[in-house]
């Protein structure tokens, strides 16, 4: 059996006054898949994971979380949930243990931070002690994740969840996300890291300007994704070309191109050629999501 469509969202616009937060926007997310949806500041995303979690209604269109209708079902879904915030702030005269037990009294619940997750973000018991107001930008945000993790959600939504992360705990976060997703959670989030997107997700939505500029299955992106080719030769050749290769530029002996296609014919040209070094690669993501930005600035 396929699996099961864990948030939906059909046609939905949200207006501000006159002002468009977002405008007919539609995609699915399915069971146990971690689904980016990527855009510059402003774009749009924020205002979508409120309408996902009913903190602001939509103008029109129809949102569902686990099959059911957000606006109706609202308490039940939330339940589900576990919401890591843009800009996540919690409250400064507390200590981090006096927040997570605040939490756990709202959810009338016995949640307690997992001590696993808490050593891997190095919040000891010392730091836990200490007022809010007294921490790093860095700890609060790891803060944030861990209570977004407290009641073993099946649906995580985290907006822009690295903010703050330096590099080291950017890859305990990470791999926390994919052993969350082995044990069955779904997870939604909204990032503009290209490098974090492409290494995470299954499927990924690019919106701009409050409309979804392109849908994505990643390993279809992934293919699209030019390889670039640089050559240096022995000698000059007169009118150097490569089949299903366009010359991006040259600097004496040395050529840089962009290959599109396969490279079988590639592979017979370079035969051809006095080739005294040569490298492929093959880059990230962000010449392809660069494109649907200025495809659509242009348009």
């Amino acid at each position: 059996m396929p699996p099961d469509k864990i948030i939906s969202v059909e046609n939905v616009t949200k207006y501000y006054g006159k002002a468009i937060g977002v405008r007919d926007i539609s995609f699915d997310v399915q069971e146990g898949e971690i689904f980016g949806f990527l855009g510059p500041n402003g774009a749009g995303k924020t205002t979508t994971i409120r309408l996902l979690l009913d903190l602001l209604r939509p103008t029109s269109g129809l949102l569902k979380l686990f099959g059911m209708n957000v606006s109706a079902h609202s308490f039940q879904i939330r339940k589900k949930c576990g919401y890591l915030p843009g800009e996540f702030t919690a409250l400064s005269n507390l200590t981090g243990l006096e927040f997570f037990r605040l939490l756990s009294g709202l959810r009338q619940s016995h949640d307690k931070p997992n001590h696993d997750f808490l050593d891997r973000f190095g919040l000891s018991k010392q730091i836990l002690h200490r007022k809010i107001r007294h921490l790093s930008h860095g700890t609060i945000q790891k803060l944030g994740i861990i209570q977004a993790l407290m009641n073993d959600p099946e649906l995580l939504i985290l907006d822009e969840p690295t903010t703050g992360l330096d590099p080291l705990m950017q890859e305990v976060f990470y791999e926390l996300l994919l052993e969350r997703q082995n044990n069955g959670c779904t997870i939604f989030f909204s990032s503009h890291i290209l490098m974090e997107v492409e290494r995470l997700c299954s499927h990924v939505a690019i919106i701009k300007n409050g409309e979804i500029v392109g849908r994505e299955v990643m390993a279809d992106l992934k293919n699209k994704a030019e390889r670039i080719i640089e050559i240096t030769l022995s000698h000059p050749v007169a009118d150097l070309k490569l089949p299903n290769a366009i010359l991006k530029n040259s600097n004496g002996l040395t050529y840089t191109f962009a290959v599109d296609g396969g490279i079988e014919g590639l592979l017979t040209g370079l035969a051809k050629l006095p080739v005294a070094d040569i490298s492929i690669s093959k880059p990230g993501l962000e010449n392809l999501f660069m494109k649907y930005y200025t495809d659509t600035e242009n348009d």
